[in-house]
């Protein structure tokens, strides 16, 4: 439950009883985390019920003070003047947004690393660019990193540090990369809601340093749970030596975990994946490499580009969200098999995107550590 939510009731409240309808209570329904799936849904305990009718009512009272400063907004011409900040996205991202953030240069203060209250602190000063943060702003070194990375337009990079991170990779080298969907109402029996189901995994493989790289990939099809496949699919593909090369490994990780919960066969085989595991966020995160395009994120959309110069920009599908929704609704909705066929295609360009760019980014890193 979150005020947002009482927020709404409140207003809802307020024109029910206006209409003449007398309340008894007001009940908000959420889902269920605890929720697991067996058979059929129940709603009784799908949904947590939730008398709030006391809060709302004293909510309710503040409704109208509140609407004609409401219908004020509403007439005006033009958006109001409003400083940007935090509230630009809480609760909901504004539909104004990037009219009201387009000001701001391309390596803004707001992109400073886990900057919080800084960031704005810095536009109320009139401070916007990254490059012009006074030197006597008090900084972590991280974000002090960014600053000069801004200033100078080079990246920085720790040699020795990433040296030692690319010792940890051990050949064969396993660069592994999942899809995952995630729906409110789970869709198959010992799911929670919203737990994430890998659909679709993409592998390439490198058996030595002059080896060719080879790859592979498993897409799932039907409305059937793809979970059973998809393990028996990895788990015949992925070497059983060597350096699993992942990006954020808490993901992978943790749905490889999930998976083995459901198939107990793979238990062993997935505890002894962890111990090959190598994070390739690693030296991004700790600002071993940081280039002035990564604009404060170490996210693989960001450093891909940054290294390589390739990105997601030109392919229909250029996120993780939108290669779940896709997924979705060709294979659980009502369209054409062409339509079908061209969306599997997409997903497999993207993923395999995913783990190419990881061994380009290998690539890119022993080159910066000479």
């Amino acid at each position: 439950m979150k005020d947002v939510h009482l927020y709404d009731l409140a207003f809802q409240a307020y024109v029910l009883a206006g209409a003449g309808l007398k309340l008894r209570r007001c009940i908000l329904a959420h889902v269920n985390p605890g929720f697991v799936r067996n058979g059929t849904i129940d709603p009784h305990k799908f949904f947590v019920l939730e008398d709030v009718t006391n809060q709302v009512s004293a909510m309710s009272r503040d409704v109208e003070n509140r609407l004609d400063g409401m219908f004020s907004t509403i007439r005006l011409r033009r958006h109001p003047d409003i400083a940007i900040g935090r509230h630009c996205d809480d609760p909901y991202p504004c539909p104004l947004h990037e009219l009201c953030w387009g000001h701001l240069p391309a390596s803004d203060v707001t992109n400073l690393y886990r900057g919080g209250a800084k960031r704005f602190r810095l536009l109320q000063d009139g401070i916007t660019a990254l490059a012009d943060i006074p030197d006597d702003f008090k900084l972590t070194d991280n974000q002090e990193i960014q600053r000069q990375a801004a200033r100078t337009g080079q990246p920085r990079v720790d040699k020795r540090a990433i040296a030692r991170f690319l010792k940890r990779i051990k050949f064969p080298v396993s660069y592994l990369d999942f899809e995952t969907f995630g729906t409110a109402i789970p869709l198959f029996d010992g799911l929670r809601p919203y737990q994430q189901v890998p659909f679709q995994f993409s592998l390439h493989v490198q058996q030595s340093n002059d080896a060719a790289l080879e790859h592979h990939s498993f897409l799932a099809d039907g409305k059937a749970d793809p979970l059973p496949e998809f393990m028996r699919r990895l788990h015949d593909l992925l070497p059983r030596q060597g350096s699993v090369v992942v990006f954020n490994s808490p993901f992978e990780l943790g749905r490889l975990r999930e998976c083995s919960e459901l198939l107990p066969e793979f238990r062993q085989w997935v505890a002894g994946i962890e111990r090959r595991i190598v994070d390739l966020l690693l030296p991004f995160r700790r600002f071993h490499y940081y280039h002035p395009q990564q604009n404060g994120s170490a996210s693989m959309k960001a450093v891909l580009p940054a290294l390589t110069s390739r990105g997601y920009d030109k392919l229909a599908i250029q996120d993780g969200r939108m290669a779940s929704l896709e997924f979705l609704r060709v294979h659980f909705g009502s369209v054409a098999d062409e339509e079908r066929e061209r969306v599997r295609r997409d997903l497999h360009e993207y993923c395999g995107l995913d783990t190419m760019g990881m061994v380009q980014i290998v690539d890119a890193l022993r080159d910066a550590a000479g």
